[in-house]
């Protein structure tokens, strides 16, 4: 959202106008409101309110409600608070006097705002307290007890008691009643909770009219009630609304200030970190350098530190270089934290650091002539060692024996001291130097070893995935057989979580270089195709698909699907911290989010048994390198015989070799009536073919391979009524509801349903899948919208449909020509607990005998797809 759609409530819009005012006029306009910016007045209703050109001297307001003068009073008294302008809170004050009712928590609220600037928080307190007393309204009374929570209570955790509130537009104070009701649902959380996943979705629901509801684009006084709030939703896990509270809080310091100020600029740094926008990341901690010109080295280095790391995980590695230049090693800080291990960072380490820079920008020779230079000091430590194990690490591929040989010296010196995590990386890299001897043996002992090094307090530190490769790696070299096929599964396992963040391992792990993924996979393939092991070669090149399908996944994670990303981002890049967030790593809002993850994490988990228990002929294209595996399972053959593979040499999806082979298994299996596909780009272009080809059999796709939970119950069929009341009216078995509930905003009654999208995406071909739209003109003449963003905060488990129908002018492209834009509106509902998808390109409803068609499978025998969750 921009500057201005951030800003105020109408009545409360006083300079972002002046900046901004033609770009808010709708919003204005939405509240019943007229709104004109003349130069730097603010005009409303046709009266100027407040101008720059008198630095906003104070006005009384005319011509509005009780509500929007109350706004405004508020909005007036944060500015003037935040400019400590005595003379500008008195007129305030004075105003809210001479009025009557509803005015009187403004009042109680500034003056014990001032009192506490002033530095008298006893006195600020007692003004709050002596309002609650005499205040007979319950509304008005709870507002003010949770006020004062706000300003007066802390805590170790931070948790703070609140009141549920019950807001209502039509109400004075409707903003900050929602800002507390949001603090009462984000507290109820204890961090090990049973019922963790509905406290989330109820965070999600009552934090999604901010994003929605004009008179909630601005809360006054947000920073003075909580400016701790987005670092608590950031360490919930839910960093897309702790990046609203945080700009709102930003545009304020804006507006007040003429510029942000440092610590709001390093945090929002901190989310866009978190969020994986590493380029925003960047360039906010660039203005915080504008921002700090003059500011002491000691705390410019930790941003350039920052910076070269963040250079580094985007693969630009001369940038990484050229800011770590601008450290000052002379002006070190110890409290700087490594933003990869999130612990103090020592000059050592600084070097070691930039040497994988050097490495990977320029060449292991000036690499390692820098972490020759490294002086060491007269009492070792374990710091002083990590530079010598990094050199072990480069220098490994051109002398093994002298790697092999400085490995060992650090295995021992870490085995006497103590080092646990020097002990346990410098094992690992033994491991791979004994390949390269030829120790095979040897290897696979280091690798065993390794595993119990690591205890409880340094397990953070372990990666499952490049022990597992090294086992393969070196079984593989050593030509004997061994236990491989285990390795490669655990291997896999763990890989599959910590894909997105390889290059952090050449960093924290001391990874070789030279033994890559891309290596593993070849060898696992092979050893599956050597050994003739068609399920342990299905489960690898499906977990590849998978891990393809994770890496190419570009579109942002939001709502509840936020939770798991967020928390790897944490587990790797937490030390981008500033120091304000350092009193939430050991709060319930961590250890909440660690358990929604694991909770979201248990609900995705999959697993290739998933297919012995499909009822029908199942087939998979499984594309790997330059070859595409064909996987064939036969329900009613023996385990042993059920699956059958086959590999065709070709990179075209569909060549005739490929369908042939397709066809000779449909014969071998012509007794059933249905045969199913997994759906990636190979699976949907030989349906197509098969369809085509025996148009009086069912061929479905399926998704995922998670167990089947699909009761298969019969499904009525629900659509929006807004742009549906004509086309369907007459019809039979199909229910018009209006926007709310089709969204989700509000809940069904009838759980087996499914929701029938036949109406035209308002987005262009290129659009993105985020930003899709559907909108039409109500009966009543009204306009209305569904938005995808919309529409992911409010989908939950008490609101999804068990099945999706969907047109093809429901999205920009057709399934042909977009396959990437279906596969992501597929995966949003899966994940959201869709059992299954119905898809045709069009038809006529005139034709159908009823709703219920448009869930029978028969329907789309010659034309559409049924796309099922999992195997069935």
């Amino acid at each position: 959202m921009s500057f201005a759609g951030k800003c105020v409530k109408v009545a409360v819009l006083l300079c972002i106008s002046y900046f901004y005012g033609p770009i808010f006029a709708q919003s204005a306009r939405n509240q019943g409101w007229s709104i004109h910016s003349n130069g730097s007045k603010l005009m409303i209703q046709g009266n100027e309110a407040l101008s720059s050109r008198d630095d906003y001297r104070f006005k009384s307001p005319q011509n509005l409600s009780v509500n929007q003068e109350i706004d405004y009073y508020l909005i007036l008294g944060e500015l003037y608070l935040r400019r400590k302008d005595k003379i500008g809170v008195a007129n305030v004050l004075y105003d809210l006097r001479t009025k009557k009712g509803d005015y009187n928590f403004a009042d109680a609220l500034l003056t014990s705002l001032w009192k506490q600037a002033q530095g008298d928080d006893a006195q600020a307190s007692k003004v709050m307290d002596a309002y609650i007393q005499k205040e007979p309204n319950t509304y008005f009374r709870n507002l003010a007890k949770n006020m004062r929570t706000n300003l007066f209570q802390g805590g170790e955790d931070e948790k703070k008691a609140m009141i549920r509130m019950d807001c209502i537009k039509s109400k004075p104070y409707y903003s900050l009643c929602r800002v507390f009701r949001l603090q009462y649902y984000i507290d109820l959380p204890n961090g090990k909770d049973k019922e963790m996943h509905k406290h989330y979705v109820n965070i999600m629901r009552v934090a999604s009219p901010f994003f929605e509801d004009p008179l909630l684009e601005w809360i006054p006084l947000l920073d003075r009630i909580d400016e701790d709030l987005p670092a608590k939703l950031a360490f919930l896990g839910l960093i897309n609304e702790a990046f609203y509270f945080q700009n709102m809080i930003m545009d304020f310091e804006r507006v007040s200030d003429g510029e942000v100020s440092e610590n709001s600029m390093e945090r929002l740094s901190f989310f866009q970190i978190l969020s994986g926008d590493y380029t925003s990341a960047e360039d906010s901690l660039l203005q915080y350098l504008r921002l700090s010109k003059g500011k002491k080295s000691s705390i410019t280095n930790r941003i350039y530190l920052k910076l070269g790391v963040i250079a580094y995980l985007q693969k630009e590695y001369k940038k990484s270089i050229d800011y770590y230049l601008k450290l000052d090693l002379s002006n070190w800080s110890s409290n700087t934290l490594h933003p990869v291990l999130n612990e103090p960072l020592s000059i050592t380490g600084v070097k070691d650091l930039i040497a994988v820079s050097v490495w990977k920008g320029q060449n292991s020779d000036n690499a390692v002539r820098a972490l020759q230079k490294i002086q060491d000091p007269e009492k070792l430590t374990e710091d002083d060692i990590w530079p010598k194990l990094r050199l072990a690490q480069i220098i490994m591929d051109q002398n093994p024996e002298l790697s092999s040989k400085i490995t060992d010296e650090i295995i021992y010196m870490a085995q006497g001291k103590g080092w646990r995590r020097l002990e346990y990386a410098a094992t690992i890299l033994q491991g791979y130097n004994q390949i390269y001897r030829k120790e095979f043996r040897k290897s696979t002992v280091e690798f065993t070893k390794s595993r119990g090094i690591l205890d409880s307090e340094n397990a953070f530190f372990s990666s499952e995935f490049i022990r597992n490769f090294g086992f393969v790696f070196a079984h593989t070299a050593s030509g004997k057989r061994g236990p491989i096929s285990g390795h490669i599964k655990d291997g896999l396992t763990d890989y599959y979580q910590s894909v997105l963040y390889e290059d952090l391992f050449l960093i924290r792990n001391y990874r070789p270089i030279s033994f890559s993924t891309d290596q593993f996979w070849d060898h696992s393939v092979q050893f599956f195709k050597d050994e003739s092991d068609g399920w342990g070669l299905l489960d690898a090149l499906y977990r590849y698909e998978l891990i393809k399908r994770k890496q190419t996944d570009k579109s942002k994670p939001n709502s509840l699907f936020q939770v798991q990303f967020v928390d790897s981002q944490f587990k790797y890049l937490s030390g981008f911290q500033t120091q304000r967030e350092a009193k939430f790593f050991d709060s319930t809002y961590m250890d909440s989010r660690e358990t929604e993850s694991a909770l979201l994490l248990k609900t995705e988990e999959e697993s290739i048994k998933s297919i012995e228990s499909a009822k029908v002929p199942t087939i998979f294209l499984l594309p790997y390198k330059d070859s595409i595996f064909l996987f064939f399972y036969h329900p009613k053959e023996p385990r042993k015989s059920a699956l059958t593979w086959k590999e065709v040499r070709t990179s075209r999806l569909d060549s005739i070799e490929i369908t042939e082979s397709i066809k000779d298994f449909y014969y071998l299996t012509k007794d059933f009536e249905s045969h199913q596909i997994f759906l990636n780009e190979a699976g949907f272009l030989n349906i197509k073919h098969l369809k085509k080809d025996f148009k009086d059999r069912e061929f479905s796709l399926f998704y995922s391979m998670m167990p089947n939970q699909d009761a298969g119950k019969q499904l009525s069929v629900v659509s929006w009524s807004c742009p549906m009341e004509n086309v369907t009216s007459g019809m039979k078995n199909i229910k018009n509801v209006e926007t709310s509930y089709f969204e989700g905003s509000r809940i069904l009654k009838d759980k087996e349903r499914a929701h029938l999208w036949d109406f035209a995406t308002q987005s262009k071909k290129d659009s993105s899948f985020a930003n899709l739209s559907w909108s039409c003109k109500n009966s009543s003449g009204n306009f209305e919208e569904i938005s995808l963003n919309r529409l992911v905060r409010r989908i939950d488990y008490r609101t999804v449909p068990r099945a999706i129908v969907y047109s093809e002018k429901t999205l920009p492209r057709s399934f042909g020509d977009g396959f990437g834009i279906h596969s992501s509106w597929i995966r949003f509902w899966f994940r959201s607990g869709v059992k299954s998808i119905y898809y045709k390109p069009n038809w006529s409803y005139s034709d159908l005998p009823s709703g219920q068609s448009l869930v029978d499978p028969a329907f789309y025998k010659e034309e559409g797809l049924v796309i099922t969750q999992t195997p069935w």
